[in-house]
């Protein structure tokens, strides 16, 4: 019983880490002056911090294959459990929306809403991209009629979004998926994070959860992560090797976003981290608590942190409050700040779940209700 609550304790500090990372990084983005982001450490600290995405979506696909496979006969049939999921997903889209609403009004939304300001709307951030992950994921479990079928689907999807990527890049969808759609595929209309290629992160996890089940069952873990290693740095070893080659298969592209070799380059990063955390196994109790803590409440961290960072049609945020003056050793005091808040509101958050539920859900419902009048009736 051991080694299942510390498969679950390595996920969590994982996770933690990259809110931990997530919440600086957006909190000086949103106040760092121009002189700072024009040095070289900024540009090597920006490539860094372009890792939290691909390792989020990562262990996302990590969690979710854990679990549905150790219940796989429930989430292939139409259970309480599928329920629950699917509520979750369509939860992950809706909040992505709303944190992008131009305006906090139904009927400016409806009536005086500019095409760039619908754009902003729809665009495809890292919440539309792991519900729509789920949703694919899910789809495979019931097409797929045993846990070893379900890891060959995915292994096939997996190669094939990282390859096609450069080739969808190139084309604009909208025509044929409508224009809400189209930012799922590509970045022609506004996406962060479209499902080309980052997904394959998230079934990349998927796909390492599958195997790491197997070898955990015959407690091989240790064994089976050195393995790991050496398949990072093959990748990584592949990735460049591959880049140097004289000839390519695609049209001009974005290196930096949809080369297929430097998707061997970021999921070998990713391997190589998850590997780390396996291998570090606990942190001091005083710094894995409050990081575990940050984990478990990572899409509330998320919701929270953005809307104080940049604001949103509810509310101002640092962005707009502050906005991108400060030195270096201001902004970096800014995102010390805001991680303190997030982790006093997750121990906060906890504390009224556990010891108050029926009280928290009152507010909550209260808020919710609160929030949902007053966007139907702002007039303008």
């Amino acid at each position: 019983m051991e080694q299942p609550n510390q498969r679950i304790q390595f996920l969590d500090i994982m996770r933690g880490i990259a809110v931990i990372v997530m919440v600086i990084g957006h909190s000086i983005d949103s106040v760092l002056n121009v002189d700072a982001r024009s040095t070289e450490v900024f540009r090597l600290y920006d490539a860094v911090r372009g890792f939290t995405a691909p390792i989020f979506l990562f262990v996302a696909g990590f969690a979710f294959a854990v679990v549905t496979e150790r219940r796989w006969t429930e989430y292939r049939t139409l259970s309480r459990l599928l329920g629950r999921r699917l509520q979750k997903i369509l939860a992950l889209v809706f909040i992505g929306y709303v944190l992008h609403l131009p305006y906090f009004s139904l009927d400016k939304l409806l009536h005086g809403t500019r095409p760039e300001e619908y754009a902003q709307l729809f665009q495809v951030d890292v919440l539309h991209c792991v519900a729509a992950g789920m949703l694919i994921l899910q789809v495979f479990v019931f097409v797929s009629r045993t846990p070893l079928a379900f890891s060959r689907v995915i292994m096939a999807t997996t190669a094939f979004l990282v390859l096609v990527t450069p080739l969808v890049w190139s084309v604009d969808v909208s025509p044929h998926v409508g224009t809400a759609l189209a930012p799922y595929f590509n970045q022609v209309r506004t996406s962060i994070f479209p499902i080309f290629p980052y997904s394959a992160f998230l079934f990349a996890g998927a796909l390492l959860a599958h195997v790491f089940l197997k070898v955990q069952q015959k407690g091989e873990e240790k064994r089976f992560f050195t393995v790991v290693v050496r398949v990072a740095l093959v990748a990584a070893v592949c990735g460049i090797v591959f880049d140097l080659l004289p000839i390519t298969l695609y049209p001009a592209h974005d290196y930096w976003k949809v080369s297929p070799n430097f998707f061997l380059l970021r999921l070998s990063a990713v391997l190589l981290v998850t590997t780390a955390f396996f291998r570090l196994g606990t942190l001091p109790r005083m710094i894995e608590h409050p990081v575990v803590a940050l984990g478990q409440a990572s899409l509330l961290v998320y919701v929270v942190h953005l809307m104080l960072v940049y604001g949103s049609a509810a509310n101002v945020g640092l962005a707009q409050v502050i906005g991108r003056t400060q030195p270096y050793y201001m902004a970096a005091g800014v995102g010390i700040a805001v991680l303190c808040s997030m982790v006093l509101m997750t121990y906060v958050w906890n504390y009224l779940r556990t010891h108050h539920t029926w009280p928290l859900r009152f507010m909550q419902a209260g808020f919710a209700g609160t929030i949902v009048y007053l966007f139907f009736t702002n007039p303008w």
